[in-house]
């Protein structure tokens, strides 16, 4: 079972001086990718064991379900996953993505939601995705965009027209081409 990631964190954490478990790990994965640490102050909000359940329909079952659903619900609608598809590498990417923006889990418990992730929503090898049709969700699963950035793709290839090239979109502000550039194998222009 591949956990670079948890390992990643876990040494980092350590190096840091932070122990084990959600502000050691979310703190490790913010400090790699320069994201600042959400205030530990912050108000996170708590679902009913009623609301989980609700939030859980129509996702497959699996023993990390309601954990998925409770970690993830906070920023998005959890079944938001279900339109995405990706090796175990690729939701592990998603996963410190997601931590580097202020999702909170213990280093347990992420290793967990990728188990169920990369499980009940599994993907070939990685397929590029086309820079000129990909939905927001896919640029920001895929090409690691916000959705901010993604939302600013769409606005200038709907106004300009397509890129041709991944380095059409060194024209496009707003869109840091440094993400687009370090997944050049996932992403086309045609």
């Amino acid at each position: 079972m591949n956990r670079r990631w948890v390992a990643g964190a876990i040494a980092l954490s350590a190096a840091a001086g932070w122990t084990a478990g959600a502000p050691g790990a979310i703190h490790a994965a913010q400090q790699q990718t320069g994201t600042p640490a959400a205030p530990v102050t912050q108000q996170l909000r708590t679902f009913t064991p009623e609301e989980i359940a609700a939030l859980s329909q129509g996702m497959p079952e699996g023993p990390a379900r309601e954990l998925t659903v409770r970690v993830c619900a906070v920023c998005h609608e959890p079944q938001r996953v279900a339109s995405v598809r990706l090796t175990r590498e690729g939701w592990e990417g998603v996963v410190v993505k997601m931590v580097s923006l202020g999702a909170r889990a213990t280093d347990e418990e992420l290793a967990k939601i990728i188990d169920y992730l990369a499980e009940n929503y599994k993907g070939e090898a990685p397929k590029p995705i086309n820079l000129n049709t990909a939905t927001p969700v896919e640029l920001e699963s895929v090409a690691g965009l916000l959705r901010k950035e993604a939302a600013l793709w769409i606005d200038y290839r709907s106004k300009k027209g397509p890129c041709k090239s991944l380095d059409d979109l060194k024209k496009v502000a707003g869109v840091p081409f440094k993400k687009i550039d370090e997944r050049r194998d996932r992403l086309v222009c045609f």
